[in-house]
């Protein structure tokens, strides 16, 4: 089971085929030049290593002795030891068993932060395409606008048109221009954003590659997402292993409050002659370790019921986005011929053109459009979240 989750989980992260598109190659470009995913790989290997390290004999100790007598005739003495001490019998295969329940749980962990840097890295690309969307349809607007503004100001100069409307058109233009450069301070902040996920290089290959559509869904893929989590899921495994570590480790510390155990090598000299020996020590039970044991149980039941909570809020974020996915699409589909027709424009510079409206309007009815085609945007754009979040095992 071990072994199929981990194959699950890291091959989401795996870099695709020489067939894939523009989109998953940026991604999986910025997946291996992230620092954070391989911080996190080496964390993994050093709280493994933290952990078998805990499971050794400790060291054996060595002591030597001497003592002055108080008169000539006894003389002085020396003694030599050398012992080993153990715990009792078990709780090395305890501690071993437990450890290595551990070490998986901290297999699975690795792979489910591999799939959240997957996630966000997904989702900063997604951000980058829905800016790159806004400013094409701002500075579409912006030029449209810098041609009325040139226009209105030689027509008022030679008297066809006001000096009034000509006045509106620059406001106009001011008041879209700054939308713009918001805009535009908005994609430097995506860029700085990205820049810092790919491990602080500059992010331009990735950038050229992204492009300014949406990469294709299978959206027949999503729809078994739900059922799958308990086995695709390597947050929930590493959940159930840390359930399971923690009961283990219940009775770690009942064996740690049974006696240990020491045995040593001895040698003496005394009034000239040699004494060698061996020698058995026992460790009494302590009282204390009562409150360790209560504390391991708590951990135990903690942990499980973490496992489950981990597991149905997975369920629900996945079920909340699929039921998103339904409303986005519909909602799409609505407002996208509408929105993307270029025909409500033309029709309104006719009539601007014909003196059928007066150019204020012109730019009212224009900024509704505009703004349909914005919100449109926006919509497409939390479906690609969606999407995107509902994607986190491909």
């Amino acid at each position: 089971m071990k072994s199929t989750f981990l194959t699950i989980a890291l091959s989401a992260a795996a870099f695709v085929s020489a067939n894939a598109n523009d989109f998953d190659r940026a991604l999986n470009l910025l997946i291996s030049n992230n620092l954070e995913a391989k911080v996190v790989s080496q964390r993994g290997v050093s709280e493994v290593e933290a952990l078998k390290a805990e499971n050794v004999l400790g060291g054996p100790e060595a002591e030597f002795s001497r003592v002055w007598g108080n008169n000539e005739e006894i003389g002085n003495k020396f003694g030599v030891s050398v012992s080993q001490g153990f715990d009792w019998p078990g709780l090395y295969s305890a501690r071993r068993k437990a450890a290595k329940t551990s070490e998986s749980a901290l297999e699975f962990l690795r792979a489910s932060a591999m799939l959240d840097a997957r996630r966000d890295a997904r989702v900063l690309l997604i951000d980058y395409i829905h800016n790159q969307q806004l400013l094409d349809l701002q500075n579409h607007y912006a030029e449209r606008l810098d041609s009325m503004e040139a226009y209105y100001k030689r027509a008022a100069e030679e008297g066809l048109e006001t000096r009034l409307d000509y006045n509106k058109t620059v406001l106009e233009r001011i008041r879209v221009h700054r939308e713009l450069h918001q805009l535009e301070r908005d994609r430097d902040a995506l860029i700085i954003r990205i820049q810092a996920f790919n491990g602080g290089m500059s992010p331009n290959e990735v950038l050229s590659l992204v492009g300014k559509d949406y990469p294709a869904v299978d959206r027949s893929r999503l729809s078994a997402v739900l059922s799958q989590v308990e086995e695709r899921d390597p947050g929930y495994a590493a959940a159930r292993l840390q359930a399971q570590a923690a009961r283990e480790k219940v009775k770690v510390e009942k064996l740690s409050g049974l006696p240990g155990f020491s045995i040593g090598y001895e040698h003496e000299t005394e009034a000239g002659g040699g004494f060698n020996g061996f020698s058995v020590g026992i460790s009494l039970p302590s009282w204390s370790r009562k409150h360790a044991r209560k504390a391991a149980v708590i951990e135990a039941e903690l942990a499980e019921k973490d496992a489950e909570i981990a597991l149905i809020q997975r369920k629900a974020d996945l079920e909340s986005d699929l039921v998103q996915l339904d409303y986005y699409e519909h909602a799409i589909e609505e407002s996208s011929l509408i929105v993307n027709d270029d025909a409500p424009i033309q029709l309104l510079r006719k009539a601007l053109v014909a003196q059928q409206i007066t150019l204020l309007n012109y730019i009212d009815e224009e900024n509704y459009f505009l703004q349909a085609h914005r919100d449109y945007i926006d919509l497409v754009y939390e479906y690609q979240l969606a999407l995107a979040r509902l994607m986190y095992y491909e």
